[in-house]
């Protein structure tokens, strides 16, 4: 499909530069006077007195022929200008047309699912009985290239913070892709790596990072308002090209099933709207739904 175009362009391209050419090449309009009309030496006293007999009316009307050849002379080099300036704007819209459905670079984006699953990570390690706990987050990301060319998300890393505590600002690379069980859990699916996305496509992927908690490094899950910040890399850079950020809101019943979950020794998930704008399932009055949605 994508041949079939660049060989139109190609065609087209073609076709409007001939017609150029042939345009340019037209021979001009212009009327000389033949050389036997032209008045010479051995013109008779017959004609010269003949030629000045001529009323003023046969004078006045050769003048204005002279005026009708030369507008009509003008007209014509307008004529022939105009195929050529359409010509010109067609070849221009031809490359245009090639450049954005065939020659455009890869212009990846991303946004975010609907919500931020948390969880607690616990990790035993049998040779000194010791538990190493953390805090994992499942993030689903949605990656899109609108362009005809693909290219590539080189690495991916994911920044958590509470609002009016800008010194403690999480910053974690990605570990693994996992994909949700029937029963609403998360398996670890492969190791996170380079994901290629194609010309006009779309990937969908749940991207897991952890944060291991150390004695000074400990993530403290509180109730408030948090903002999250994915920085993604298209190319090998040191800045990231990509970046997209959202808010969320730990409630305290969120902090309580998450300390019950680690006194449990469990690691199960817990589901946080982003944005806000995750509504739960509700039973509302006609007036109601148009208030929040129509009106």
């Amino acid at each position: 499909m994508r041949k079939n175009q660049i060989l139109l362009a190609i065609c087209t391209i073609s076709l409007l530069l001939i017609t150029s050419i042939q345009s340019l090449a037209q021979p001009s309009n212009r009327t000389s006077v033949p050389e036997n009309i032209k008045p010479s030496s051995g013109t008779s006293m017959t004609q010269q007195a003949l030629t000045l007999s001529l009323s003023p009316s046969q004078n006045v009307l050769t003048l204005n022929d002279g005026n009708a050849v030369q507008q009509t002379k003008k007209e014509n080099d307008w004529i022939a200008i105009i195929p050529i300036l359409v010509s010109i704007l067609s070849l221009g819209i031809s490359f245009a047309v090639a450049y954005t459905s065939n020659l455009r670079p890869a212009n990846i984006q991303l946004c975010f699912g609907r919500n931020l699953i948390f969880f607690p990570i616990l990790i035993d390690i049998p040779t000194n009985s010791q538990t190493i706990k953390g805090v994992g987050f499942n993030l689903p990301v949605t990656f899109y290239n609108w362009s005809p060319k693909g290219g590539t998300i080189q690495r991916i890393r994911f920044v958590i913070g509470r609002e009016n505590h800008d010194d403690k600002f999480y910053d974690m690379t990605w570990t693994t892709f996992v994909k949700i069980t029937s029963v609403g859990n998360f398996d670890n699916d492969n190791l996170a790596q380079p994901i290629a996305v194609k010309g006009i496509s779309s990937v969908n992927k749940v991207i897991r990072f952890d944060w291991i908690s150390e004695e000074s490094n400990s993530f403290e899950v509180k109730p408030g308002k948090y903002y999250i910040i994915i920085y993604g890399w298209t190319k090998n850079t040191k800045k990231p090209s990509l970046k997209h950020k959202a808010s969320l809101i730990i409630e305290d019943k969120h902090c309580t099933t998450f300390n019950d979950y680690v006194a449990a020794s469990t690691s199960r998930p817990i589901w946080l709207s982003l944005d806000e704008n995750e509504k739960p399932n509700q039973l509302l009055s006609r007036s109601a739904i148009e208030r929040l949605y129509e009106y």
